[in-house]
This record gives structure tokens, C-alpha cells and sequence, in this order.
């Protein structure tokens, strides 16, 4: 049996990939094959494409972590039915450790992305072989509809763990806040995947929400999506605006999934956190130490989050009537396309190839 995928033959330019005919993928005991609806397009597929340091794929590879489908047959391992709404959780992980045990997946020691840097194929792909362990139905009441669905599992997941942790260390810090008082947030690039999911998720659980945007064309559309104070950063200094909204605070959290650190920390009020979840300016970043003491700062890194909290943040979502923001949708075949888009920073919101179209239930 044979199928349709977008395959990855060595790194390089949106030219390494090739839509062509690519065996079925065959499961093992423990596994369950899904067929895709729609597959998101992510930075990570970029940097697996174009290749990290140190970092080692088998090609060919299939790209492609955030995935909806159905089952492709009935699931003993999950008892679930042929035909049923899924979303694939995207870490792989050993399930035996005590971080799986736990329910913290994303913290195993083994843990790697399918469709990353991984020997799993991902979701540019007809089928996709996935553990029984990684599906989580989607609720039948959910108004999650399946391209939705496919914009949920990577950057949507990441903010909710983000904030979910972060507010935990407020907690800490400063005990009951005030029912009158409304923490606030900076997330870079309003238009990022991780900078809409932070809009969308803070604003519903009571944050005043900054976001700075590289051009003038997305200022409106921010603000749109319920920004407090949109930062045009190619006018105005960040640090600067920042202080002026918040009375000279500085945020209480900043989301960076740039890789500005200095300007992140400067940022801060006093005992402010920082939640790191991407590199997408630079693998390498600097910052001024004094003010990170001086502030009592925290700073922590996001992978992921757990599966559990996947299907929380589905419940959060369908609780608080968010649906995630699509910039736009591409045929399979046309992921040379998404990837140049995204590539060139034209987007606002998710960029999802869109594979239900060439198969039938």
C-alpha cells in the first residue's frame, strides 16, 4: 500500500521537499495509524529542514508535529473506533519514567518531536504512525473543528504550560493577588503562532496583553484580537513602551520566543518571569546580568507541555469560545508554498496544509 506525503530528502531550501508516492506506514504492536486531516506548519519543520547543528534526521523524512485526523480502524489500545476525531500529542516519550508517570511527558529523558528531529514520521503525509499513547480524542461537544484542531498541539500547547507554570511562581511569590488586579504579559510577534495562542489564552484567564509587531500592517489586527498595547518595534523601543503602560512596573511575564533575553529581562518588574520556548532570531543570546538579579527574576524554558495539559487547554478553549487564528491554508502539495510563507514572516496566525481533501472516510 502506498500514499501521498511531502517528503524530505537531505537539508537544504523549501526545494528538498517533494510531494511523491511514500509507503504506508505499518504499526506495531502498541501503535495506531491515523489518517490526517491537516498538519500546521511550524518553525520547527524550518529548522529541521534547513538543519541544526548537531542535530541528526534519517532521511527521507516526513515533516509535520501538529496533526488532526480520524483512526484509521478500531483501537483496542485506546478504545476508540474507525472514523474517530483525534489530535496526535506530539512528544514521544518512554511512558515508563517518572516524569511519564507523573504525567509530564514533555520532561522525559527520551522525549523527541514527531516529524523533528526524530526517527517518527510526521503529519506532511495521507497516514501517520503514531504510540496509542500519543492520541487524544477530540470531545464530541468540542467546537474544535479539525483544521482547528491541527493549530492546537504545538503553540497553543507550549502557551498554555507557559502561563499554567507561571502562574504558579506568581503564586509563590506573591501569594493572593488582588481579585481587582490584572497581571501582565509581553509576547514577541503578535502575528507568530506563539504570539497569537499568547494573546488568545492570556487575555482569557485576566492578563493585560503587550505584543510588539515588526510592521505597521499588523498593529490593527492586534489589537483586534484583544491586545492592550501593540509595540510597532521597527518605531518604537520596546523596553521604553512597556514602562510607560505599566506605570514604570515592567510586565510580570514575558513570553520570548525570540531569543532577545536582555530586552526581555528589562522588561521585567521586580520578581517578573521570563518563559523562554523558541530561538527564533538567534541560537545565541546576551544579556546584562545585574538587572536580572536586581529584579529577583525568574526564567524558565518550555518544551512542549504535558499531555494532560493538552486536554485541559482543549476544555480551556471550548470554556472561553477560542478558536485558533489561521493565516492561511495550503493543498499537500503546495507545502513548498507554506514553508516560503512563513519563511517570509507574511503570516498571522497558523499556516496548515490541509491533506483530507485527497482521501475519503
Amino acid at each position: 500500500m502506498g500514499m501521498r506525503a511531502v517528503v524530505l530528502h537531505g537539508h537544504g531550501s523549501v526545494d528538498m521537499l517533494r510531494y511523491q508516492d511514500f509507503p504506508e506506514p505499518v504499526c506495531d504492536r502498541g501503535e495506531v495509524l491515523v489518517r490526517v486531516h491537516a498538519c500546521s506548519v511550524n518553525r520547527l519543520d524550518l529548522w529541521v529542514r534547513r538543519g541544526l547543528p548537531g542535530r541528526e534526521v534519517v532521511f527521507p523524512h516526513i515533516l509535520g508535529c501538529d496533526i488532526s485526523g480520524y483512526l484509521a480502524s478500531d483501537s483496542p489500545d485506546t478504545g476508540m473506533v474507525k472514523g474517530s476525531r483525534v489530535v496526535i500529542y506530539p512528544a514521544i516519550h518512554c511512558g515508563v519514567c517518572r516524569f511519564c508517570r507523573m504525567g509530564k511527558e514533555n520532561r522525559c529523558s527520551s522525549v523527541s518531536i514527531i516529524g523533528g528531529f526524530s526517527r517518527w514520521h510526521g503529519g506532511y503525509a495521507e497516514y501517520v504512525r503514531v504510540p496509542a499513547r500519543n492520541i487524544v480524542p477530540i470531545p464530541p461537544q468540542s467546537n474544535l473543528s479539525m483544521d482547528d484542531a491541527a493549530s492546537i498541539n504545538v503553540a497553543y500547547l507550549t502557551v498554555y504550560s507557559m502561563l499554567m507554570q507561571a502562574g504558579g511562581i506568581m503564586q509563590d511569590v506573591h501569594g493572593s493577588i488582588e481579585s481587582d488586579y490584572s497581571p501582565s504579559l509581553l509576547v514577541y510577534g503578535a502575528g507568530s503562532g506563539i504570539g497569537v495562542a499568547s494573546i488568545q489564552l492570556a487575555k482569557a484567564m485576566g492578563y493585560r496583553v503587550m505584543a510588539t509587531v515588526g510592521d505597521g500592517s499588523k498593529v490593527e489586527r492586534s489589537y483586534s484580537l484583544g491586545c492592550d498595547l501593540v509595540i510597532d518595534r521597527s518605531k518604537q523601543d520596546i523596553v521604553r513602551e512597556v514602562m510607560n503602560f505599566t506605570g514604570d512596573e515592567g510586565a510580570d511575564l514575558v513570553i520570548d520566543h525570540v531569543g532577545t533575553w536582555d530586552t526581555s529581562i528589562k522588561c521585567l518588574r521586580r520578581s517578573g518571569v521570563v518563559a523562554v520556548c523558541g530561538a527564533t532570531a538567534s541560537e545565541h543570546a546576551s544579556a546584562e546580568i545585574r538587572p536580572f538579579y536586581n529584579r529577583l527574576a525568574y526564567m524558565f524554558g518550555a518544551y512542549l507541555g504535558s499531555k494532560r495539559e493538552l486536554e485541559g487547554m482543549i476544555r480551556f478553549m471550548d470554556e472561553h469560545g477560542i478558536r485558533p487564528v489561521i493565516d492561511s491554508v495550503f493543498a499537500l502539495e503546495d507545502a513548498m508554498l507554506a514553508h516560503a510563507r512563513m519563511e517570509m514572516n507574511q503570516h498571522f496566525g497558523k499556516i496548515l496544509l490541509r491533506v483530507a481533501d485527497s482521501h475519503s472516510l
